[in-house]
């Protein structure tokens, strides 16, 4: 696809989402690239503070600050309504409003002029103090643009220092992204020299006799490698679910700290060390010693908290790493097999971890439920349409883009008319939603990999088999209307005359409050009606406006230690002056509410004929797999005994398909037995 085809299509969706081509379509443009960066692992997180004043040539459009690396990164924005091309000029000028920014806010006077509702008050603040407490190590400058980089362009922009602080700069044009979402790959190559650190790389023991797909091996990598890594590349060096479950930032284990500092020739005997992975690594060998000059997309999928002790222990203890040496299996995965292999090594690895960081990932059950009913239901055409539509599951990143890759573009305009760009949603997205309306706005306002990991603790922590009949459509259906809910919420927020920042935090704390309104009533929502309606209410609107309105008083009502609006929200105390806010709902929404035993006696019908659906599905998979596999299977069984009569006999009924056909609820054993038999050894 081209560039200029790209560019519609993107910001077709960016329009959708303003409703009007105004200054709303790029700071919604903005919202959209910090979301791509956080799942990236480029931002760990972002505060959207769109504040420009073009006559002084100052900009920024929002930020990051990471207390455990002490580094900011501020953004700035360069939007146009048309292709266009981002020349080393244009970037240059962007990139000066920004920087004009930071440097007029080390000097006080500059945040002291500003009204504290203005969206950069808080920021310019947080920069004077940071700087006179010598808390900003690092300083990242980020263009985003919806041009397409000029080819005349450097790759790379020098790195220089603003009142001694180290700068570094970045752009992400739209063929960037472009780019990432054609390869298919859920991130952007990194591609690590070894020969730039160490001269003649990283020494390395091949563990791998040649027969197999995967090469593995086993490496002693200096301490302060491990740091250095960390340090430039963050968060990207981890693999995404470890990233998201081990949550090892800042938290630096006592005992290594101690080894570190102590005794550091001891910290390759005590420590378990990191298990990582790579697709691809070019080695050399001379004289009978291999060495790593390069490997591409290193990650770590086990040793998140070594990595971070190493890190912090050097930068903030001041701790001489020359001594500690780091043991690490290195697996070289095609990147093909990533999302089949990974899973098992870092669920391997990390069995030390009560909810381990495979048992959330993307083929957890209810992720593949969600998107099963996602792709089979239909959702009622909405007001001012006769076409029902999906709402589309992402379960594994670039599902919905890889999708339409070889479609026509007839095809591709009849999937995009079924599943509207508008209707599809993430898993971070679900978790959103989700915790908003279970009245943890706090949680969610940590930011979306966070709030995805409380979720993710509440379901993975239960018995998916004694819990799974509750995600059934009714569920989704329920889900849904819940996300219609906060996306209206979110699409209007930014007309109110009274807003001046902090949406996403106002947004979940709305729909968070109006649940608490409503479960105050000892009622329920009848969100089956939004999920008819596919839409809220006029009413249901005008109340949310209001509750809108007063969130947003009140979250500016900080404490005088906490002077930062965002960071407030982030505290439950937040959330406990939100819940004392004092308003009524309406008659017409309270015709909305149902009762308890109307809403037990839905619960009880959905489960009833989510059973009935297991064992349907259960059936086709079972006859997809045809006789031949269950014979084998069969014939497996007897030298291993690991099956009851019972299960022998299912299984005989299988192998003699289409004779015989296993009822729906003989296919359920099957599935369950081929389970067991997969984790004994069987391979068909």
């Amino acid at each position: 696809m081209s560039y200029k085809e790209f560019f519609k299509d993107y910001m077709q969706d960016i329009y959708a989402r303003s409703e009007a081509e105004s200054d709303f379509s790029e700071v919604i443009f903005t919202e959209r690239v910090c979301d791509f960066l956080v799942d990236q692992a480029v931002l760990e997180n972002y505060t959207a503070a769109s504040y420009k004043k073009t006559p002084l040539g100052i900009r920024v459009d929002a930020y990051d600050y990471s207390e455990e690396s002490d580094a900011l990164t501020l953004i700035v924005t360069d939007f146009h309504n048309e292709p266009y091309s981002l020349t080393k000029t244009l970037i240059s000028t962007v990139f000066k409003r920004v920087i004009k920014f930071f440097e007029k806010s080390l000097d006080s006077s500059f945040y002291q002029s500003l009204d504290e509702s203005d969206l950069g008050y808080s920021l310019a603040r947080d920069i004077n103090v940071f700087c006179s407490l010598g808390k900003l190590r690092r300083l990242q400058f980020i263009l985003f643009s919806n041009a397409l980089l000029s080819k005349s362009v450097d790759d790379k922009i020098s790195e220089q220092e603003i009142q001694g602080v180290p700068c570094s700069f970045d752009v992400w044009d739209l063929g960037r992204i472009q780019r990432i979402k054609e390869s298919g790959k859920s991130r952007e190559d990194i591609i690590i020299d070894f020969t730039s650190l160490l001269e003649q790389g990283l020494p390395c023991l091949p563990a791998f006799t040649g027969e197999g797909t995967y090469k593995s091996y086993l490496l002693a990598m200096p301490g302060s490698l491990v740091a250095d890594l960390y340090d430039k590349y963050g968060e990207r060096l981890l693999e995404q679910n470890v990233r998201t479950f081990l949550q090892f930032r800042g938290k630096v284990n006592k005992g290594m700290r101690n080894t570190i500092q102590n005794t550091p020739e001891m910290f390759f005997a005590y420590n378990n060390g990191i298990t990582a992975t790579a697709e691809e690594v070019v080695i050399t060998e001379l004289n009978g010693q291999v060495n790593i000059k390069s490997i591409k997309n290193f990650q770590i999928v086990n040793g998140g908290q070594t990595t971070a002790s190493l890190f912090n222990t050097h930068r903030k203890n001041k701790a001489d790493l020359s001594a500690v040496y780091v043991q690490a299996k290195l697996t070289v995965i095609p990147s093909e097999e990533t999302e089949n292999i990974v899973p098992k090594i870092s669920e391997y690895a990390n069995t030390q971890n009560k909810v381990s960081a495979a048992d959330f990932f993307s083929n957890h059950p209810f992720h593949l439920r969600i998107e099963e009913i996602s792709r089979r239901l239909w959702a009622p055409s909405s007001a001012g349409s006769l076409r029902e539509t999906h709402w589309y599951y992402e379960r594994v990143r670039g599902q919905y883009a890889n999708a339409q890759t070889n479609f026509t573009p007839a095809k591709k305009k009849e999937f995009l008319v079924i599943n509207p760009r508008k209707q599809m949603f993430i898993k971070t997205d679900l978790a959103k939603f989700e915790s908003s309306w279970n009245m943890k706005p706090h949680i969610v306002s940590l930011g979306a990999q966070k709030n995805f990991v409380k979720f993710a603790e509440a379901v993975g922590k239960r018995n998916w088999e004694k819990i799974e009949k509750e995600y059934n459509e009714l569920y989704f259906k329920r889900l849904i209307a819940k996300a219609i809910l906060f996306r209206t919420v979110d699409r209007f927020i930014m007309k109110q005359p009274w807003y001046g920042g902090y949406k996403a935090n106002i947004v979940t704390y709305t729909v968070a409050k109006f649940s608490q309104m409503i479960e105050q009533t000892g009622m329920f929502l009848n969100l089956e009606s939004i999920w008819k309606r596919q839409s809220i209410t006029d009413e249901m609107e005008k109340l949310l406006t209001l509750i809108a309105e007063a969130v947003n008083s009140v979250i500016q009502e900080t404490p005088p230690e906490i002077t930062n609006v965002t960071e407030w929200c982030k505290k439950e105390l937040c959330w406990q002056n939100v819940h004392k806010i004092s308003l009524e709902i309406s008659p017409e929404v309270k015709g909305e509410l149902i009762s308890r035993t109307e809403r037990k006696q839905k619960d009880s019908d959905a489960k009833s004929v989510q059973k009935i659906d297991n064992g349907i599905q259960a059936q086709k998979y079972v006859l997809e797999k045809e006789a031949s596999f269950w014979s084998l299977m069969l014939e497996w069984s007897k030298s291993n005994r690991i099956f009851s009569p019972k299960e022998s006999g299912v299984l005989q009924v299988a192998s003699q398909m289409p004779l015989k056909i296993p009822t729906e609820k003989q296919s359920l054993l099957l599935v369950t037995i081929e389970q067991k038999a997969i984790e004994d050894g069987f391979v068909s």
